[in-house]
């Protein structure tokens, strides 16, 4: 499909992300996107829309996940061949069109009815007793591993949820969190999601081995091929991304998923160096590779100033709920305990 039918608003209080996905569930769900129809590359529906690429490859994952929609490497990304029915479409757009007209006569727009929907509907979790972090990671098993770590950092003090990049949006939507951590490395990013919502982004230093890493393949002569080996596509494009924001420009990167022989044996006949994700060392491929020399853990330890910068925004975070909390308690209109009124 092409953008035809699409758009955004911008000063709707329902997310960007949540408005494109339930514009193409609509156009599926009516039929307009009929099974097989190919969607729009991520990149072109993102600069007909002026949206983040990032956002739209969200809605893309979120379409996935319920249905509507599959995805293949190289061959885009179509409308599923047998998409989740919804009962009673007819009788679902015609309660729509009368909760719109009822809501015209009383004064709101249809913007306002939507955003109220989506406020009543959302699956959001409202602020608890812990201060809850949202740790983002290009890897699932460096988010899943790092959220652990942080929560055993700070017992009774947090907990932490796990997400890639470019979930952040869709996490957001659903969820409350106070913080969202990632590494150096990918700060801009997340930052980029959680701009406007007020959510602090911590960037956590990573030890000095991981750096000597970035800085050993950095300095690869021009033309060396370094090989990337993870769980996921998704997983190898921002491992190569964070080499790309490091500095590793003059490199070959070739990649592979850990279930892909051919990929493999590319990967042992031709690179200098080959990384290995936590996904892939936990399998075993460390001892696939037939010069065992060449191959890195991408793998980091947090630098003590990264957790001790966590720790000040975690602090931050129980001053500022302690401070809401007396204020909500001190009565309206008290005298002062220094006045003389009785």
């Amino acid at each position: 499909m092409t953008h035809r039918g699409l758009d955004v608003e911008r000063d709707s209080d329902v997310p960007i992300s949540t408005q494109i996905f339930w514009q193409v569930a609509y156009q599926i769900d009516s039929g307009r996107l009929l099974p097989g129809a190919r969607l729009a590359p991520v990149r072109e529906l993102g600069a007909a829309l002026r949206v983040n690429p990032n956002t739209i490859r969200a809605v893309y994952k979120r379409l996935a996940d319920a249905g509507y929609v599959t995805s293949r490497h190289g061959a885009g990304t179509h409308v599923a061949d047998r998409p989740p029915q919804r009962r009673g479409q007819e009788a679902l757009a015609g309660i729509v069109a009368e909760m719109l007209r009822r809501a015209s006569a009383a004064g709101f727009t249809a913007d306002e009815v939507a955003s109220a929907t989506f406020a009543a509907a959302a699956e959001r979790k409202q602020p608890g007793p812990l201060v809850r972090v949202l740790f983002a990671e290009c890897t699932n098993a460096d988010a899943v591993y790092d959220a652990a770590r942080i929560v055993e950092a700070f017992p009774k003090t947090i907990e932490a949820d796990a997400t890639l990049l470019d979930e952040i949006p869709e996490r957001l939507e659903r969820f409350h969190y106070d913080l969202i951590a990632t590494t150096t490395f990918h700060a801009g990013e997340a930052q980029a999601y959680a701009v406007g919502l007020g959510i602090p982004v911590i960037a956590m230093i990573v030890g000095p081995g991981y750096m000597e890493l970035v800085h050993e393949i950095a300095a690869l002569p021009p033309g060396a091929t370094v090989g990337l080996v993870c769980a996921s596509e998704t997983g190898t494009d921002n491992i190569a991304e964070t080499l790309r924001l490091a500095g590793a420009t003059g490199v070959e990167i070739i990649a592979a998923v850990i279930d892909s022989k051919p990929d493999l044996e590319r990967i042992d006949e031709v690179a200098t160096l080959i990384l290995l994700s936590r996904e892939a060392l936990a399998v075993g491929l460390d001892d696939r590779f037939s010069r065992p020399e060449r191959v890195r853990a991408w793998m980091y330890e947090f630098d003590p100033s990264g957790l001790e910068l966590l720790r000040r925004a975690i602090e931050h975070v129980q001053a500022e709920r302690a401070a809401a909390a007396l204020l909500e308690a001190s009565p309206v209109g008290t005298a002062s305990p220094t006045g003389t009124g009785r």
